[in-house]
């Protein structure tokens, strides 16, 4: 330019071509570029005036360094732009970590693992928990072990009266308990009946 007359004041060095930089110039990451050499280098589009992201010294466009460095959500596996939730050693978009078996997200409550699942409490619950001998509902708290099952404490009654058996013994008749007062059985004439043996034997 300085043979056509023309003076021209050098403005840097491009970190691209590494050749003089006269008219525009870009300046980022600490160094000037030639505007068409300041380019993603991933997809190696120009970048001029658009927003970019750094990475170890170079320049990404924004989809580029979302595909390639942001973290993936767990259930899309497309890249988490903004809020993720952390859980189960995994990342998920907000919007993509619920119960895994009726979808809904979950609130205040939290969540259950299951296989590295999560569920909400009522679905984790119906599915995984123990079930009563009686009701068949979830046991969540204290149970009795009877009659090889687990029961919940206001559900092991008698089949027929549905009286407790306030720490007296049960018969079972068809899987269930019974109280000898329904089976038509005073115990306290077997405890009679016994004394009376014993007392033939001596």
């Amino acid at each position: 330019m300085d043979k056509q007359g023309v003076t021209a004041t050098q403005k840097g060095v491009c970190a691209a071509c590494h050749k003089p930089i006269v008219g525009q110039v870009v300046t980022a990451l600490g160094k000037t570029w030639h505007p068409e050499h300041f380019t993603c280098a991933h997809c190696r589009q120009e970048l001029g005036s658009k927003s970019f992201y750094e990475r170890e010294g170079q320049p990404y466009c924004e989809d580029d360094y979302h595909k390639l460095y942001s973290p993936r959500c767990a259930y899309c596996n497309g890249p988490i732009l903004d809020k993720c939730v952390t859980a189960l050693e995994l990342n998920w978009h907000p919007e993509h970590f619920f119960c895994a078996h009726c979808g809904k997200q979950f609130g205040q409550d939290g969540f259950h693992e299951k296989d590295s699942k999560p569920y909400c409490r009522t679905d984790y619950l119906a599915l995984f928990a123990p079930k009563c001998g009686g009701c068949a509902k979830p046991i969540t708290d204290n149970y009795i072990t009877a009659l090889n099952a687990q029961w919940h404490a206001e559900c092991f009654v008698c089949r027929d009266c549905k009286k407790s058996f306030g720490g007296t013994s049960f018969y079972t008749v068809e899987g269930k308990p019974v109280c000898s007062k329904c089976l038509g059985i005073n115990e306290d004439e077997d405890d009679d009946e016994e004394d009376e043996d014993e007392e033939e034997e001596d």
